[in-house]
């Protein structure tokens, strides 16, 4: 069953690497639920899913925010089980999340101001306009690194700013969800892209990003933002998800609404906007302590 529930999460659209997590954590479920029982068994029930839920708090010790998406794929396949009438009544999704203050307490990585000057100042240096342009997309924009490696020739509209709606944007086909969005480009991403395609190697399949061996792959973007943090000496390597995080805190502290960031970056709502960018870090918190009068 678990087979013909991949192959539906497939025909629905769903990314590989969504479709993956899907297939390892409801596979360490059943892994869970085997070894529990002392037996295997089709059927999973409510009581199966909170037993999970404390296994994975109390003795794996992992994250509310993990445990939740394990809970999510499970509860996900057991309402594809009870449309198969292996099981009799759908399992309600809020009734067996773990509830936890933490979840409010959520902070992201981002790439500091200090950071990401030295990273900057490094690409820049080494004058590789693909690289420099990469720097400005991550940055500049938001978009993961799956988005990015998808982007076509004809993907990007650059215009010259004239007009009230004449917007350069780069459109985005492969969003998570299998959505598309536009996302707006700012001067200095413009540019980098532009330079970058004056000296962009001529490949059949139209990416926009290309490599020696044809279209760069997400492995690739890894590897360059490495080698470029290591350069510049940083205490951690940014990856394109630091960046994306980076990118969306800086609108947020800039007083962009919460509603724009979601649209720019592709988040599904405005909650998760809310949930991990608006409001305090350890940082902030730490100063409204040590102005307290007493």
């Amino acid at each position: 069953m678990l087979a013909i529930f991949i192959k539906e999460l497939g025909r629905e659209g769903r990314s590989l690497l969504t479709i993956e997590a899907y297939r390892t954590d409801i596979s360490q479920f059943h892994d869970w639920l085997r070894g529990t029982l002392g037996y295997e068994c089709d059927t999973i029930t409510e009581t199966d899913v909170r037993e999970y839920r404390q296994y994975l708090n109390l003795q794996k010790k992992l994250k509310p925010t993990s445990i939740n998406r394990k809970l999510k794929s499970v509860v996900l396949y057991q309402r594809f089980l009870v449309r198969a009438g292996i099981c009799k009544e759908e399992i309600e999704l809020k009734k067996v999340l773990l509830k936890h203050t933490l979840d409010f307490d959520h902070e992201v990585k981002v790439v500091e101001k200090q950071e990401l000057y030295r990273l900057k100042r490094t690409v820049e240096a080494e004058n590789n306009k693909r690289d420099i342009a990469i720097y400005y997309l991550l940055f500049g924009t938001g978009i993961r690194c799956s988005e990015m490696v998808g982007i076509d020739l004809e993907d990007l509209s650059l215009t010259e700013r004239n007009g009230r709606n004449n917007y350069s944007h780069v459109l985005i086909r492969s969003g998570k969800g299998n959505k598309s969005r536009k996302v707006n480009l700012n001067a200095a991403t413009v540019t980098a892209i532009k330079e970058y395609l004056e000296v962009r190697p001529y490949d059949p399949s139209n990416r926009l990003l290309i490599g020696q061996r044809g279209p760069l792959s997400r492995l690739a973007i890894n590897k360059i933002l490495d080698k470029y943090s290591s350069k510049a000496q940083l205490e951690q390597k940014v990856n394109p998800h630091a960046a994306r995080h980076t990118f969306c805190t800086q609108l947020i502290k800039s007083g962009v609404d919460p509603k724009t960031v979601a649209l720019l970056s592709g988040h599904s709502s405005i909650d998760i906007v809310y949930r991990y960018y608006v409001g305090s870090n350890a940082e902030d918190k730490q100063k409204a302590v040590d102005g307290l009068q007493i």
